[in-house]
């Protein structure tokens, strides 16, 4: 199915959903990326070699629209747009925090999805939640989840569970992080080289998460198939559990929900 996508904005996420995009062989063609910034436009098309505009009329070609500009400028961004899509053109923002009611006063009976992407989507391991109104049609939902799956895992939910979707998907690499950070720190402390042991910390955790994914096993499960009666693993668990491991992602994921807001 031809299709075009034309993304507003050439900021890091942008970055990173394109990235994705074009890890698929003929994808190149179907992306446009607009701004007002020439320059970092032409920065942008330097680094993948898709079609950049300045000018926002462009955008009348496009059937999918993603408005990648912060929250604080979308609504603005799409009032500024808005004559120069398809009425049946699907909106699409990407910024936490703007309910989709509030894009509607911009664009009433036009169709929108709210949508949260992390950061692996640059690499096609990403997470998309999405929700929607009701303008939009199965068809555009499935040419949606088409395309975003090229990138990684789409999960479609109620507006009401989009608050709370940056603490479990949009933020939370961010933890994996800081723990593969911190075993390599430790593995270097007793002699491992640096780049080797960021090397098998990620991939530890890559291996954790396929099993949950591929089993459909609960993780307390396939951990008590590690942590063997009396043996090491269950000292380290302990560990984990005498200095709040769990509490603390719990406790960073309602400080990221209160931030949030809305």
């Amino acid at each position: 199915m031809e299709y075009r996508i034309g993304f507003i904005g050439a900021g890091k996420m942008v970055n990173h959903i394109v990235n994705g995009l074009l890890k698929d062989s003929g994808m190149q063609h179907n992306i446009l990326v607009t701004g007002r910034n020439l320059a970092k436009l032409e920065k942008f098309k330097a680094d993948k070699a898709v079609e950049v505009s300045t000018d926002y009329g462009r955008l009348s070609e496009c059937d999918i629209i993603i408005n990648g500009v912060s929250s604080d400028q979308i609504l603005g961004v799409f009032s500024e747009v808005k004559e120069h899509t398809r009425k049946d053109a699907v909106h699409i923002s990407i910024a936490a925090g703007v309910t989709i009611s509030e894009m509607e006063t911009i664009l009433p009976d036009r169709k929108i999805i709210r949508n949260m992407p992390n950061i692996a989507v640059s690499v096609q391991e990403g997470v998309m939640v999405m929700s929607a109104n009701k303008h939009l049609a199965e068809a555009d939902r499935q040419l949606t989840d088409d395309i975003f799956s090229k990138v990684g895992t789409v999960a479609w939910v109620e507006e009401s569970l989009m608050k709370y979707t940056p603490a479990l998907t949009g933020s939370s690499p961010t933890y994996g992080f800081l723990m593969i950070e911190a075993m390599a720190d430790q593995a270097v402390s007793v002699g491992f080289p640096r780049q080797q042991a960021y090397m098998l910390a990620a991939q530890a955790i890559i291996g954790a998460a396929k099993l949950v994914l591929e089993t459909e096993a609960h993780p307390g499960v396939l951990k008590d198939q590690i942590t063997t009666s009396g043996g090491s693993t269950i000292q380290g668990v302990m560990e984990l559990e005498n200095q709040g491991f769990r509490n603390s992602v719990i406790q960073a994921m309602k400080a990221i929900n209160n931030a949030n807001g809305k």
